[in-house]
């Protein structure tokens, strides 16, 4: 009877799924979803077995570094570039009129205004020379406030220069020798680089993610993107490997759902790195971590399998197939009313999703939970005995 209501749990919100995809309509998935989700979760705990004997603890690492990329290696191919073809000194001209009036306006008003506060002070004119004075402040002001402007703009592009200069006739160069280069901080280049790139000095150009590289064209940039699209492919390849090379003694059919689980956890990391939202992908990115956990944890507990079956079975399918829906709709160019809705609707739903995998991951631990303080209560009820606890110790006193 159980297993039949486990099989009508995960045929209803297969069904849900499916009819949301087919029809397009997500307005009801996410609260759907979290009814079946809350009620998955509510079966699972009261089938959690209590008081195991022993504590384990496994974390799942895994880590990817492109930080120390051999940046020689991504762009060997690239040919002696025209750097002009990819800057633009932006602020020359401005720079030359903003310094000449306000210098010119800032000498003139600077110079009268002094001259007409002396005369009022001298001859006095029931104060008209410091109202005449007073009015040509605010002008005063203006043409600092240009000498100023002209004077940072043609600092900028003395930094523009030094760029160019360092990079070599290369189109990228490391943030470390542009630093070096200007003596800069790194953070005080990225955002000077960034600036530049916002007004179009660089029309072309780009920082990689680790902020640890400038890029000057599209076309090096797409070379850093593909590489790093093949290093995650590789290590997804690299992940399934491991997992199927991992030698253990669990029963063939827990193995099984376990491999099963992790082959979908893959396919959704391979359908997240082909998503351009951020937002979805972080939540995407929480939801491997979190699968990774469990089926650590269950494989070093095969007695907890029974309690993470049905999300093998149900939801993570169901994820999968949420994530490539998600996918195709995003993979349009034009983004219209509806698709837009149905993405934020299945966002949503992935925000269900993950905190029903947290919870499971979280009542996995349960029984240590409950262990510790029954160890704890008998360590500190031993203390009292031996009259080692503080209330004791003031006590004898």
């Amino acid at each position: 009877m159980k297993r039949r209501d486990n099989l009508n749990l995960g045929d209803k919100i297969k069904n849900i799924v499916q009819d949301s995809i087919k029809n397009r309509d997500f307005n009801r998935l996410n609260k759907n979803v979290k009814e079946f989700v809350e009620e998955a979760l509510e079966e699972a705990k009261k089938s959690i077995i209590q008081k195991q004997s022993s504590y384990n603890k496994s974390t799942n690492k895994t880590v990817n570094n492109y930080k120390n990329i051999n940046r020689k290696s991504i762009f060997k191919s690239n040919s002696p570039t025209d750097l002009n073809t990819f800057t633009i000194p932006v602020g020359r001209v401005s720079s030359l009129l903003f310094t000449i009036f306000g210098t010119i306006g800032s000498s003139i008003f600077g110079i009268a205004i002094f001259v007409l506060t002396l005369l009022g002070g001298t001859i006095g004119g029931e104060g008209i020379f410091y109202t005449i004075a007073l009015g040509l402040f605010p002008l005063f002001i203006i043409s600092i406030i240009s000498l100023i402007n002209g004077k940072r703009i043609r600092k900028r592009l003395k930094r523009f220069q030094r760029y160019i200069s360092k990079m070599e006739k290369q189109d990228y160069c490391s943030i470390d020798e542009l630093s070096k280069a200007t003596r800069l901080s790194n953070k005080a280049v990225i955002r000077d680089l960034r600036k530049m790139i916002d007004i179009g000095m660089f029309p072309e150009g780009h920082i990689d993610e680790g902020n640890t590289c400038f890029m000057l064209s599209n076309e090096c940039y797409e070379q850093y993107l593909n590489l790093q699209k093949n290093l995650k492919m590789e290590n997804i390849k690299k992940e399934k490997t491991k997992d199927i090379n991992k030698g253990d003694n669990l029963n063939p059919e827990i193995r099984k759902a376990i491999d099963e689980g992790r082959k979908f956890v893959v396919e959704i990391k391979e359908a997240n790195i082909e998503i351009l939202g951020e937002k979805i992908s972080a939540k995407l990115d929480r939801l491997e971590e979190i699968t990774g956990k469990i089926f650590d944890y269950v494989e070093l507990h095969p007695k907890k399998f029974p309690e993470i079956k049905k999300f093998i079975e149900y939801f993570l399918p169901t994820t999968l197939k949420l994530v490539n829906a998600y996918k195709k709709l995003d993979s349009h160019s034009i983004q219209g009313e509806n698709s837009s809705s149905a993405k934020k609707e299945i966002e949503e739903t992935m925000d269900t999703i993950n905190l029903a995998f947290e919870n499971l991951l979280d009542g996995l631990f349960e029984d240590i939970a409950i262990d510790i303080s029954t160890d704890i209560s008998v360590l500190e009820t031993m203390f009292a005995q031996e009259g080692l606890t503080d209330n004791d110790m003031n006590i004898k006193k």
